[in-house]
């Protein structure tokens, strides 16, 4: 009596493993990251999300008037006390804000505008979003425009620790 004995696989085996294979590789690996935006894009986008969120947080925390500073002609922004913004309301004079940690916008970049809600925009000069010590802020809308003429909108809501960015220009 001759025992069979055999060592190999079949073609739909090999073809069932395979696919079960794929398909677990496929659930299991991370999504790999593609985005539409530049490095640039994303620099800018992290700066403004970062200082937004925590403008809101140090204001709760430290229990002070904190303001994001947005020099439209110059294309920078800047984080500062409000403690000088509260001088500056109590004596009605025109002092210039430190500039502390002055971020740059990227080459091929520029601030367009800056709205606040029920008021007009502010095209130049230097726009002032504040963070209450309650942990609100200014309702805002920061606009930036890159080389190829598109533009992004940063909505800044009140009572929400995080920024909506929308790829094209909205108002109010």
């Amino acid at each position: 009596m001759r025992l069979r004995n055999n060592h190999a696989f079949t073609l739909i085996e090999l073809i069932v493993v395979i696919a079960m294979i794929s398909i677990m590789l496929a659930f299991s690996l991370p999504r790999l990251d593609v985005s539409f935006f530049s490095d640039n894009e994303r620099k800018l986008s992290s700066w403004i999300l970062i200082n937004v969120k925590a403008l809101k947080d140090k204001s709760v925390r430290e229990q002070t008037l904190f303001v994001l500073n947005i020099d439209l002609d110059n294309n920078q922004m800047w984080p500062s006390s409000g403690l000088v913004a509260e001088a500056i309301e109590e004596t009605d004079e025109t002092v210039e804000t430190p500039k502390e940690n002055v971020y740059k916008l990227p080459s091929g970049y520029r601030l367009t505008d800056v709205e606040f809600i029920n008021e007009d925009k502010t095209t130049s000069g230097i726009a002032e979003i504040h963070f209450y010590r309650k942990g609100y802020s200014d309702k805002a809308l920061i606009h930036i425009e890159d080389d190829d003429n598109l533009h992004y909108s940063y909505l800044i809501e009140p009572f929400l620790p995080h920024v909506k960015i929308i790829d094209e220009y909205i108002e109010f």
